[in-house]
């Protein structure tokens, strides 16, 4: 998925690419024995995602060599395999907020698109979107 975003006269293309990883080495029998759902062939994905985003000029982040730099990196950065315990947020948003600063642009003083969640009422949530289109 590609997503290109205007901000002042930069112009950011963001790719998002997902990193998954086998739960199989953590749930031992348990998980799918699905052949694709390695941690070798998560590694392939990588590689092949980092490759395509260097042809493509865009900035990546291989988070699949970042987080196996770490010992139990499993269980750290990841709550069941897939999704990303608070930890693993912390390093992909350390890592995010590297490439931003690379590419000269500072994360908080972007604009947003939607209103921040802080500032949405669960009970009139429009409004919130309201105050954001009109600049109110």
């Amino acid at each position: 998925m590609m997503n290109q975003f205007v901000t002042g006269k930069v112009t950011i293309r963001l790719s998002a690419i997902f990193f998954c990883y086998s739960s199989r080495s953590l749930y031992g029998d348990k998980a799918t024995k699905l052949p694709e759902r390695t941690n070798e062939m998560t590694a392939v994905y990588a590689k092949h995602c980092v490759e395509l985003a260097k042809e493509l000029g865009l900035p990546s982040i291989n988070l699949w060599s970042k987080m196996q730099e770490t010992e139990g990196w499993q269980k750290k950065f990841l709550s069941d395999g897939l999704h990303l315990t608070a930890e693993g947020n912390a390093v992909v948003h350390e890592e995010v907020v590297k490439v931003f600063n690379e590419a000269g642009l500072s994360a908080p003083k972007m604009p947003y698109d939607f209103p921040h969640h802080s500032v949405i009422d669960g009970k009139n949530p429009e409004e919130a979107f309201r105050n954001l289109c009109t600049g109110v």
